[in-house]
């Protein structure tokens, strides 16, 4: 984006502003889109590689699944530009172009913004919004993703998909700087829903989704306009020699100038605080402004540290809002003659003859059409173009694949192979790749179980290793030293797993509470006053059964689980329980004796 874009007028207010008038638009078949965020053009590639999940995409290039890239301070930039092949001649210039690291630079220490910036580019992102301190600005730091309605319809018109924009996915970006109309936001990464997932905001929509200024009135919208593009404007400030001891020195400058401070730049802050709220009055119930106000009033207030000498970092969206209060854009709150000509026909054509220039020099070299784009930062279409008005011819790639080629991408995709790597030792495209993996279910199917045999061997080994290192460990040590190693084994070998643990005696301690031999000794007792009341002659006859002697005793529980345990009462039961024809007998002989006794 160039100072050229910027317009004179805002269309949301009556007096100046360094409005942007146009995203600079990407062409179909771009690896990368000006602006586009790293989250964007990974989920595009997936897109187009037609991977069946995330996952399939992540181990592509970063080598693991469950994986999640930021949106805002992503990682792994050092492998996504070597296995994508971005055109970017530097990591530095992606993280410069596609990232939000680059509006926290003009109020920073140039030396701690290199430590941040060199973090990145070797892949380590995880602490950047720690070391940024925006977990403490109270600002927020949560990855929530927005997008442009707008944006979205000119994307489908120019590149064929939708995707995410870093001047958005900034904090207190609630509307689009280049079209004024409200973003359309999604908190499921802020929730740790779809974390591991990458998705254009086409696959989105049917998520939950809110605008993020649907209720507020034109006033407000205003306002909100007048930040995005504060915030999209200190993108541009790459060649601006700012530092934080600049901004306080135009602090004080503005402030003087508005009677906000005297001539010996004593600032009056109960006058400033209650000017810049009832400026921004509008929009202070919208987040994250609420919280950021209800701070402003008092002695403690943030807007004090900004004018004073700086002591510590303060996050970008404070010095924005202060910035808005004081000026109409950042060219003329820094009093910079940042160049804005009139678009005419005779520059573009010297740029046009320095790039067909250096494409002719290129070609001369030998190299090929895909290597001059990316040397130059074009689109392999833009080249083309270009080397036709020369008449200069590349080499093209033939659009139909021979059997040697393809038995060659054949058998590295039974290896298992990484689709990167069969990209950079054919030549052949991912999508070309992808291609003859899907027409074959056969090839799936035995590329399938390579790469699990393969990763089968990885998490045997390192469990190898690791009992080898330490025998003794048990099961919860060995999951923290391998972690995903041994989650794989658990969930997909754990029939081999176990028999490679060490075995651990497990030593339970019982303790009975019950003195068996005491109570055998009682229901011996028992038993034999039940059998001697069963038996008794003058009532009538009931055989001796165990649920009989149970219910007389009031322990048939025991009689019936515990017998085992009762040894003595066992053998007395043996003795005393009738058999059926026993009691016939005696059932028959007290009959006969009480029909005598009836007669007589």
């Amino acid at each position: 984006m160039k100072a050229s874009t910027w317009a004179a007028v805002d269309e949301w207010a009556a007096k100046p502003s360094a409005a942007l008038e146009a995203k600079p638009a990407g062409k179909a078949g771009d690896v990368i889109v000006p602006e586009e965020t790293i989250f964007g053009i990974v989920s595009r590639y997936h897109a187009l590689t037609g991977h069946p999940t995330s996952g399939d995409t992540l181990i592509e290039l970063l080598n693991r699944r469950c994986v999640t890239l930021g949106t805002a301070f992503p990682s792994g930039l050092n492998l996504i530009s070597k296995d994508l092949r971005l055109p970017v001649n530097t990591i530095e210039e992606l993280i410069e172009g596609h990232t939000i690291l680059p509006c926290f630079r003009p109020f920073m220490h140039h030396a701690h913004y290199i430590r941040i910036a060199d973090s990145m580019a070797t892949g380590t992102a995880s602490c950047t919004k720690i070391t940024l301190g925006l977990l403490a600005s109270r600002v927020g730091a949560e990855d929530v993703l927005r997008f442009c309605p707008v944006c979205a319809g000119t994307d489908c018109e120019t590149i064929g998909i939708a995707t995410w924009y870093r001047a958005h996915q900034f904090p207190g970006v609630l509307v689009c700087p280049y079209h004024g109309v409200p973003l359309v936001a999604f908190d499921c990464l802020a929730q740790r829903l779809k974390r591991t997932q990458l998705f254009l905001p086409a696959a989105a929509t049917k998520w939950n989704a809110q605008k993020c200024a649907a209720k507020v009135d034109d006033r407000a919208l205003e306002k909100l306009v007048i930040v995005s593009r504060l915030i999209a404007q200190l993108f541009l400030l790459r060649g601006v020699p700012v530092d934080p001891l600049t901004w306080r020195n135009h602090y004080l400058a503005h402030l003087v100038d508005r009677d906000l401070a005297t001539a010996s730049v004593r600032v009056r802050q109960r006058a400033l605080q209650s000017a810049l709220l009832d400026f921004w009055g509008t929009m202070r119930n919208l987040s994250p402004f609420d919280g950021i106000f209800a701070r402003c009033a008092g002695d403690d207030s943030w807007l004090t540290s900004l004018y004073r000498r700086p002591r510590a970092a303060h996050h970008p969206l404070l010095h924005v809002l202060l910035i808005g209060f004081l000026a109409e854009s950042m060219e003329s709150f820094l009093w910079t003659d940042m160049p804005s000509p009139a678009i005419t026909s005779a520059p573009d054509e010297q740029v046009y003859t320095a790039t067909e220039c250096k494409i002719a020099a290129l070609a001369a070299d030998g190299r090929s059409m895909r290597q001059v784009a990316k040397k130059l930062g074009l689109s392999v279409n833009a080249v083309l173009v270009k080397a036709g008005k020369i008449g200069i011819s590349f080499t093209r790639r033939p659009k139909k694949l021979d059997a040697a080629v393809r038995s060659e991408v054949r058998y590295a995709l039974a290896a298992g192979d990484a689709i990167a790597h069969i990209v950079n030792t054919t030549g052949l495209s991912a999508s070309t790749v992808n291609r003859i993996l899907g027409a074959d279910l056969s090839l799936q199917t035995q590329r399938a179980a390579t790469m699990r045999e393969q990763r089968q061997a990885h998490a045997r080994d390192k469990l190898r290793a690791a009992l080898v290192a330490s025998p003794s460990a048990g099961f919860k040590a060995l999951q923290t030293a391998l972690g995903a190693d041994f989650i794989w084994l658990y969930r997909h070998d754990r029939v081999w797993l176990r028999a490679q643990l060490p075995t651990t005696l497990r030593i339970v301690e019982r303790t009975s509470s019950v003195d068996w031999c005491a109570r055998d000794r009682t229901m011996v007792e028992r038993v034999r006053l039940a059998a001697a009341e069963i038996l008794d002659p003058s009532r009538c006859p009931r055989r001796v059964t165990l649920n009989e002697i149970g219910r007389c005793t009031g322990n048939a529980s025991w009689l019936d689980k515990y017998l085992a345990r009762l040894p003595r009462t066992a053998e007395l039961l043996s003795q005393v329980l009738e058999p059926a024809a026993a009691f016939r007998v005696r059932q028959l002989a007290w009959r006969e004796k009480h029909t005598v006794d009836a007669r007589d």
